[in-house]
């Protein structure tokens, strides 16, 4: 908190003082942002878990994408349940063959 004296009366900012954004707005941000991470041919292996697990501590919040080889819409969710489950995160939203994953749990929008 600031506080500071304007025209005789006190006025008071609050603002974060970490500098982070809440989950949701980071949850927003991911959205509209490209993949962090592209699942390929290769198809859930431990060098792309790990590669998940290091990019979910640096952001929290990620997006990967399946290339069309790796998924169709009826095995898309089962892939992304099992790279949450793999990496330790929770799976947040599935949309087309691209999915969102976090550290912590929260409510989607």
């Amino acid at each position: 908190m600031i506080r500071f004296k304007s025209q005789n009366k006190l006025k008071i900012l609050a603002f974060n003082v970490s500098g982070t954004m809440d989950y949701k707005k980071k949850f927003k941000k991911t959205l509209l942002s490209p993949p962090h991470c592209i699942l390929g041919k290769n198809g859930i292996s431990n060098k792309f878990i790990e590669h998940v697990y290091l990019l979910l501590k640096r952001y929290k919040i990620i997006k990967v994408k399946a290339l069309k080889t790796m998924a169709n819409k009826s095995n898309i969710k089962e892939i992304a349940i099992e790279v949450s489950k793999q990496s330790n995160s929770h799976l947040i939203d599935v949309r087309g063959r691209t999915f969102i994953l976090s550290l912590e749990k929260f409510e989607k929008l």
